[in-house]
């Protein structure tokens, strides 16, 4: 179930844990996953790849569009939610960090990795930092820097070859 959830976090562009918890089945809409992003309160419009949507298939069965999708909170007052939210982050870190151990991943795996990797992964593929920071819902590009790599070797050779190669 772990490694399904941070699958979809990866898939739907490095959605936070705290939003993930909090999608319903409603916010799936016509091959799209709809939703507002907690921190920024900015509205998120994501295509369902198909990957993604063998998740949503399973996770959505047999629930009504006003329950959670995911496994981490119950319908249970604000303040109460939170409070699982952080228990559940705190499970979920840790049967990542067992699953990083199986699948002989030297990272410390956790709810922040799927985030992290999407953005490394979509600078590296050279992908403008503009659209990456839109695609994490974040405020400035500054905070997008944060969450990037450096860019792999490769790449930067090739960017060397170009400008040789003239």
């Amino acid at each position: 179930m772990r490694k399904t959830i941070f699958l979809a976090s990866f898939y739907m562009m490095g959605i936070s844990f705290i939003d993930m918890a909090f999608l319903k089945v409603e916010n799936i809409v016509d091959g799209r996953i709809l939703y507002t992003r907690k921190k920024t309160h900015r509205p998120y419009n994501i295509k369902i790849s198909a990957s993604l949507e063998v998740i949503l298939q399973y996770y959505s069965k047999g629930k009504n569009k006003g329950d959670y999708l995911f496994p981490i909170l119950k319908q249970d007052s604000l303040p109460q939610q939170y409070k699982r939210l952080k228990e559940a982050r705190k499970r979920y870190n840790k049967k990542l960090k067992k699953l990083a151990v199986l699948a002989d991943i030297d990272e410390h795996l956790t709810s922040y990795v799927s985030r992290h990797t999407f953005a490394s992964l979509a600078n590296n593929k050279g992908i403008p930092v503009s659209a990456i920071s839109e695609m994490l819902g974040h405020e400035s590009l500054k905070t997008t820097q944060i969450y990037l790599n450096s860019l792999s070797n490769n790449i930067l050779d090739n960017y060397n070859d170009m400008i040789i190669d003239i």
